[in-house]
């Protein structure tokens, strides 16, 4: 293979996952503590498995003294599978 292909294929590599990314579905109890969340709703007393996963995810983050917010990939999220 010369080097000029295999820069084509990275190339199409790259592309693909611009334009197909992987999302991954909350469980039922996940998208609810993100949506409780988002109206400002208090989630201290949610399992924390629960928070955990969805910082993983990037939904959320925690910022000072254990206070849940909303990241912008959360927000999205609401959007795309409320209704």
């Amino acid at each position: 293979m010369t080097q000029d292909s295999a820069l084509k294929l990275v190339s199409a590599i790259k592309t693909s996952e611009k334009t197909a990314p992987f999302r991954t579905r909350l469980k039922p109890e996940q998208f609810e503590c993100l949506n409780r969340c988002a109206r400002g709703i208090s989630v201290r007393f949610e399992r924390q498995e629960i928070i955990d996963a969805l910082i993983a995810g990037g939904y959320v983050e925690k910022g000072v003294a254990g206070v849940i917010t909303v990241t912008a990939r959360g927000q999205g999220y609401l959007r795309a599978h409320s209704g």
